[in-house]
């Protein structure tokens, strides 16, 4: 799921905020943020209606794409066509070129 599109209610929110910090508390950042109590937070992921506007702004920044100082995505460098590897091939043989 990409980060700009609409949040429709607070279970797909709640997806979306799990798939981009597995192994993270991050129910308490969403609460934190916005000022609210985790259990207010809590609630509202559990909703089929569209989270509080507080709520929403707070995820937004947080699902926002980042980038490193150096002005690369958070991750590193992302891999084009070329320098994927063949398939059956060990990924770190590295980009072959063409003579």
């Amino acid at each position: 799921m990409r980060p700009m599109e609409p949040i429709a209610n607070g279970r797909e929110l709640a997806l979306r905020m799990a798939d981009q910090y597995p192994h993270q508390d991050w129910v308490a950042m969403l609460a934190e943020g916005a000022g609210k109590s985790r259990e207010f937070v809590e609630w509202q992921l559990q909703e089929d209606t569209q989270p509080s506007p507080e709520i929403i702004s707070v995820a937004a920044e947080m699902l926002a794409p980042t980038e490193l100082d150096d002005g690369e995505p958070e991750g590193g460098q992302l891999l084009t066509e070329d320098d994927l590897p063949f398939s059956g091939l060990p990924g770190n043989l590295g980009k072959l070129r063409q003579e």
